[in-house]
């Protein structure tokens, strides 16, 4: 997938997204996603880079526990071809996420902005 490909998909599903950190105006919203790279690999073939593949986190944050907009995010990433596995976690004491369903994921995206 490109990265192009993700931020399309994440933001089809009309909810806050924001790459790296929430911003103030999706602050408080729920459902909202944040995602972000978090390792970042060189493919080369004949000594020359490629492309550049990037791991990125894709983290839901809800007020419910298998939200519609994760089931849906869910879906569309099947109807793609990619079935990450997906990680809950009930943050309760998070003076940021307080009482909030974090889900996360990982996948592998191609960066189609790198020169």
């Amino acid at each position: 997938m490109k990265k192009s490909e993700l931020s399309e998909l994440l933001h089809s599903l009309g909810i806050g997204v924001n790459e790296g950190i929430t911003s103030e105006s999706n602050k408080g919203k729920y459902p909202r996603i944040v995602y972000w790279p978090y390792t970042e690999v060189e493919k080369v073939a004949s000594d020359e880079t490629y492309t550049t593949v990037f791991t990125y986190q894709i983290s839901l944050f809800a007020k419910i526990p298998r939200h519609e907009k994760f089931i849906e995010l869910k879906k569309k990433l099947r109807e793609q071809g990619y079935r990450p596995e997906f990680y809950h976690e009930y943050v309760e004491n998070d003076p940021v996420f307080s009482k909030t369903w974090h889900t996360y994921f990982s996948l592998e995206v191609e960066d189609d902005t790198d020169v």
